[in-house]
């Protein structure tokens, strides 16, 4: 016990709260029998390293649960002292909202509830909210030859992935990860465990479908699945376009993708543009997705794109892996991910990732969701591309995804059905800037804050309309009142209602949850 507390009054420093919370925290923890590392202890430091090095936080505590009830008895000492409770799933939270976001908070690591089993009966899947989408993919796959729709990075925990939305290379076709979630089994600030579904607790579930991380510790999910798609092609297009290329590919794009061709963008097309800068004035656009079917009708389904970019130009056809590539479902997610079949510059990485699975990059991301941009909004867009991206303080690549349209089945979806918000927009965008590592300019953040703007100001104008952002793109430079009305919209009201009746004193917060 002497060497405990020589801990404890050499760490308390280090941290927001005082030390006599510190102190009684570890040791109710302690007393509680819940498994825990806090600073000055084997392998704190190691532990509570974020994905995103450039946002680095102190918890005052990092709670690893085996069991609810260690989860349970976590929330109640954390709310009878006092401190903030964040639960971290896979740890990939891009403003380090999973270890608090800022200083002192306790977080609760559930990094052993990774279960993945397939009632195969009802093919109904119970996954754990530390389980990562590798992982998940392989054990439906391999179980059942089921499936889900969601992210195509392996390594990210289902947690936040889902309480959140859940993109990925089958939104356009299946839905978000979200719209799988029947219930959740989940833990609230006074330590109780309710299940949320649509016949108990409805409203709680409402909540949890977008914006989950604000209500409490969800310990287990149940989803619905699909029979894994036999036929999908993953398929690559890189154009080196200069600005006048870029705006006329721009506008063949928004046509495409908003159902103005014939035949129109079928549901079973996931596309999207990742657009990074080249040199002497040219940008790379990539043209990369998935479609589910036979390279055939995919063929055909492309075709009215990629005959109005034949008449842009830029096509690199020369570039390994460029055109359609069949595959199998679980083949069709390694390669999404690891990009092995495209260029010299995969990765490797393969779909199952091991507990203690980690990775780590220094960035500031910012998002948008929107509808087609008005010519001006394209401009906008393209002029802040060419005469600032080539110049820019830091590195950066942009992804601009089309989640819904026409034929996705993203707006068949009531927008009044989950708290997600953004059903009705067509695109979704991840904006980044990035250094190889910390420190990360300041310079770099005014950039990309400014390219945003830049389109805002236009698609925005006087205020007539307000163009959602996505919460797993998470952006620290909101504050707390306009990161919520950008990531929730409309439902942003709803959402405090329910917040102040099931966390009246917001023992589950961050810098910008409800």
């Amino acid at each position: 016990m002497s060497k405990f507390l020589i801990a404890l009054s050499l760490f308390a420093s280090t941290i927001t709260a005082s030390p006599q919370t510190y102190t009684k925290i570890v040791q109710c923890l302690t007393t509680s029998g819940i498994p825990q590392a806090y600073p000055g202890s084997p392998s704190f430091t190691e532990l509570i390293i974020p994905l995103n090095l450039r946002l680095n936080y102190t918890p005052i505590a990092l709670a690893l649960p085996t069991t609810v009830p260690q989860v349970q008895a976590a929330v109640k000492c954390a709310a009878k002292l006092g401190v903030k409770v964040n639960p971290r799933s896979g740890g990939h939270s891009y403003a380090s909202h999973s270890i608090g976001g800022e200083d002192g908070h306790l977080v609760v690591d559930l990094r052993y509830f990774r279960e993945t089993a397939l009632d195969k009966k009802t093919n109904v899947a119970t996954v754990g909210p530390g389980a990562r989408l590798g992982n998940v993919a392989v054990a439906l796959f391999e179980q059942g030859g089921r499936a889900m729709a969601h992210g195509v990075c392996p390594g990210v925990g289902v947690g936040g992935h889902v309480l959140h939305g859940g993109q990925g290379y089958s939104t356009h076709t299946h839905g978000l990860l979200l719209d799988f979630l029947l219930s959740a089994e989940i833990v609230l600030a006074d330590g109780s465990l309710v299940t949320a579904s649509s016949t108990q607790n409805s409203e709680l579930f409402w909540a949890l479908r977008g914006a989950g991380m604000s209500f409490g510790i969800v310990t287990s999910f149940k989803f619905r699945t699909i029979a894994a798609p036999p036929e999908n092609i993953l398929f690559y297009y890189p154009y080196l376009w200069n600005q006048a290329q870029a705006r006329a590919g721009w506008e063949a794009w928004q046509e495409y993708c908003g159902g103005f061709t014939e035949p129109v963008i079928p549901r079973e097309m996931n596309i999207r543009w990742v657009v990074v800068n080249y040199a002497s004035g040219y940008m790379m656009f990539l043209l990369e997705g998935a479609y589910h079917g036979s390279q055939a009708d995919f063929l055909v389904a492309i075709a009215p794109l990629l005959k109005a970019l034949e008449k842009v130009g830029g096509l690199q056809a020369d570039v390994r892996g460029t055109g359609p590539h069949s595959l199998g479902w679980l083949d069709s997610l390694l390669y999404a991910n690891n990009n092995d079949l495209f260029n010299e510059q995969g990765t490797g990485e393969t779909l199952e990732s091991p507990l203690n699975y980690t990775a780590h990059s220094t960035f500031f991301t910012k998002s948008l969701m929107t509808d087609n941009l008005s010519p001006s909004g394209i401009d906008a867009f393209i002029n802040q591309l060419y005469t600032t991206g080539p110049t820019s303080p830091v590195g950066w690549y942009f992804i601009i995804y089309t989640q819904g349209g026409p034929t996705s089945i993203i707006p068949s979806t009531p927008s009044s059905s989950t708290s997600y918000a953004h059903r009705t927009s067509l695109y979704e965008w991840q904006l980044v800037a990035l250094v190889a590592a910390p420190p990360f300019p300041s310079a770099g953040i005014d950039w990309l804050n400014d390219f945003v703007a830049a389109i805002l100001d236009v698609e925005e104008g006087a205020g007539e309309k307000k163009l959602g952002m996505y919460y797993n793109y998470a952006d620290p430079s909101l504050g707390r009142v306009e990161a919520g009305g950008r990531y929730w919209l409309q439902n942003y009201p709803r959402l405090k209602a329910i917040k102040k009746k099931v966390d009246p004193k917001s023992v589950f917060m961050n810098p910008q949850t409800v």
